[in-house]
């Protein structure tokens, strides 16, 4: 089964050249935007926590939030819900087309027991997206968010990659985030931090309340506590979830092992049960039905994850059982 039915072939192998070629210009040269990721860097983990709080209070859910990527639609999850007690779904939908909600993935997702949340994206113009196109999808998604509350936020997906690849501008990017707010203040905006392509030294200048974090170059593996607690202290004051890619990086890309998959789901539930974090996303649905091993390793290693404060400690609290959030 493949986990990216609408890309093809050709854009794969194009998105796997194009981080080599990045890599290799990084290893070599300075370009005018490198440099100025110094000068972005010198904001502090103080001034980040001073930033526009919008935590996980104002958005009105709960924590932790067990989030599931699914961009092949085709997928069932109920099963994977149930095993592994997602409450939401980060997905997929097409480019407002004239849609009703329950033509959306949206929706649909919502329909598998346990789901209580979804997080719809802004695709990225490298697979077909146009600006005029999310300008469009932003605003629908904000007034959708309006009337269906298990909207918890809007995601920019590939955020600066999209800047640094030389797809979107900044300003295009909040023009987006000005027309999805414009329909409705409240509607969360998410973001990515990837350790890989530097992003704890950008300025992230933008109106944003969540955060995904994402070791998507095994190579960070090994040092993932210091990117995260990195990410952590940039971010304070906003919701933030950090991810897994079963399989990742570059040139092919690398299925995690047993010891990575653990040793990153357990650093992440770590910080859950700390206070550190507010929940974990794994990528992605087909991936997880593909390789039901990890569902299993999920599953051991979610079992630590503890109640938030005023949770019961019992099958009533989310957790890898399904129960209920509240």
């Amino acid at each position: 089964m493949k986990c990216y039915s609408r890309r093809s072939a050709a854009v794969a192998v194009a998105l796997m050249l194009a981080w080599g070629a990045l890599g290799a210009g990084r290893a070599n040269a300075s370009s005018p935007q490198d440099k100025g990721v110094a000068a972005e860097g010198a904001v502090s983990s103080a001034t980040a926590a001073a930033r526009e709080r919008k935590g996980m209070e104002q958005l009105g859910v709960d924590r932790p939030l067990i989030c599931l990527w699914q961009h092949e639609q085709g997928v069932e999850i109920a099963p994977l819900v149930k095993e592994l007690g997602f409450n939401v779904v980060w997905t997929d939908d097409e480019p407002y087309h004239g849609q009703t909600w329950e033509e959306t993935h949206m929706y649909r997702a919502l329909q598998a027991p346990g789901v209580r949340y979804v997080i719809p994206k802004i695709e990225r113009i490298q697979w077909g997206q146009t600006h005029e196109g999310s300008v469009k999808h932003a605003r629908w998604i904000g007034e959708l968010s309006l009337k269906h509350k298990e909207i918890i936020g809007l995601y920019l997906n590939d955020f600066y990659d999209e800047i640094e690849d030389g797809y979107r501008t900044m300003d295009q990017w909040r023009e987006i985030i000005a027309t999805a707010k414009a329909a409705n203040p409240d509607l969360a905006i998410w973001v990515p931090h990837y350790p890989h392509r530097g992003n704890e030294k950008r300025a992230f200048d933008i109106e944003y309340q969540g955060v995904i974090f994402n070791i998507w170059d095994p190579e960070n593996i090994r040092e993932a506590d210091r990117y995260l607690s990195e990410a952590e202290g940039k971010h304070g004051g906003k919701i933030m979830v950090a991810g897994l890619y079963l399989d990742s990086g570059a040139h092919g890309g690398h299925w995690l092992t047993e010891q990575e998959f653990k040793g990153l789901l357990g650093l992440y539930v770590k910080h859950i049960n700390a206070g550190k974090l507010d929940g974990v996303r794994i990528f992605c649905a087909c991936q997880l039905v593909q390789r039901p091993e990890y569902v299993g390793w999920a599953k051991e290693v979610m079992a630590g994850l503890k109640p938030a404060p005023g949770q019961p400690p019992s099958s009533e609290a989310r957790g890898p059982s399904g129960g209920s959030l509240r």
